[in-house]
């Protein structure tokens, strides 16, 4: 599946803002075969999924017809927790905050599915908690501010916050809309055109329980989503999957990763995460090394000396980068070193050269 899918409570919410204003899809100056194919999707069950480039065409005429520069955000205030399907109860019954972000990573395929949806990262930090996933193509900025808005204004309706827990606010495309829109809709900083997506919350809020929590109903309703989940293709190997963490864990967080911790992050035992990894025909220890030593190369390049890298990536000192290296490269480290500093001068060079 190449294609962004996205659930259809999207588009029953588009209907739902329709029809608070007083209106039909048939009056919107649509052609036949959209109409056709709007009929289709808004007869499917809610908690399915459907293409988000026939949404993004149908929100892209929604406003210029109706002159709503802002429609994402006035669609948002119309969002209920069905509209994220299974997800968005979930999130409603949930013991507290982090409780509710930890099921949205993991089962975000449940809202955003497809190879071009990146499952999102939580990481705590002391001063608050970053909620981030990447930029993958600029076409798919709608669908980021749709859930960034459908999120936010969802959480504000399921916890009893006193105080509006988002600090900041970051995507990683340029504005679609006038400024003042979003501050006006976040009531905090906005950026634009940042490394990542990203929401920035208070760690106070992380504890507050929602106002219908029950432990009950979220077990049978994560046995619901567990068993959705696996009727969904796979969209990478697991060796993948430990590839992605052990390459975001060196690089932000400047050491080695565990196991335990790589397990935890893709909702699985070490022990299970082993089987797989020896399954796909690896091991954990394996792709630590080749990920090191691709951490490496990008130190290299940025002239980090090689004693801190050997620092960063868990070395015991120099001389052991050196080894793993030439194991792992087949090539010494100095003489990687000279190569990356020698084309560094002649690119250098040439754009020097009139």
């Amino acid at each position: 599946m190449s294609e962004i899918q996205i659930p259809n409570g999207y588009y029953q919410l588009w209907l739902r803002y329709l029809s608070a204003q007083g209106r039909v899809p048939e009056q919107l100056g649509f052609s036949p075969a959209q109409l056709q194919h709007l009929q289709h999707v808004l007869a499917l069950p809610m908690d399915t999924q459907s293409s988000y480039q026939f949404f993004n065409e149908i929100i892209q005429h929604s406003i210029q017809f109706l002159d709503c520069p802002t429609l994402v955000f006035e669609l948002a205030r119309y969002i209920q927790p069905e509209h994220f399907g299974v997800l968005g109860y979930m999130a409603s019954r949930s013991n507290s905050v982090a409780e509710a972000l930890q099921y949205m990573m993991r089962f975000s395929r449940l809202v955003v599915d497809g190879t071009a949806a990146v499952p999102m990262r939580l990481e705590q930090q002391p001063d608050a908690l970053y909620l981030s996933w990447p930029l993958v193509d600029e076409k798919y900025s709608l669908v980021h501010e749709m859930t960034f808005a459908c999120m936010t204004q969802l959480a504000m309706q399921i916890f009893d916050f006193q105080h509006s827990p988002i600090r900041e606010i970051h995507f990683a495309h340029a504005p679609r809309m006038a400024m003042l829109h979003y501050e006006k809709f976040y009531g905090c900083k906005v950026l634009f055109k940042q490394a990542e997506y990203q929401i920035v919350l208070n760690l106070e809020s992380l504890s507050l329980k929602p106002q219908q929590a029950d432990p009950s109903l979220i077990h049978l309703l994560t046995k619901q989503a567990e068993d959705a989940i696996a009727l969904k293709p796979q969209l990478e190997t697991v060796q993948q999957q430990v590839q992605e963490q052990v390459a975001h864990y060196l690089r932000y967080e400047q050491q080695v990763p565990s196991i335990e911790w790589v397990a935890q992050r893709l909702f699985r035992s070490g022990r299970t995460l082993q089987r797989q990894l020896k399954q796909e025909g690896t091991g954990f220890k394996q792709i630590l090394e080749i990920e090191r030593m691709q951490r490496c190369e990008n130190l290299l390049r940025q002239n980090v000396s090689l004693s801190d890298i050997a620092q960063l990536l868990g070395y015991s000192d120099q001389s052991a980068l050196a080894r793993a290296y030439k194991a792992c490269t087949g090539q010494t480290l100095l003489k990687r070193k000279q190569q990356l500093q020698q084309a560094e001068d002649a690119l250098s060079l040439q754009q020097n050269t009139p």
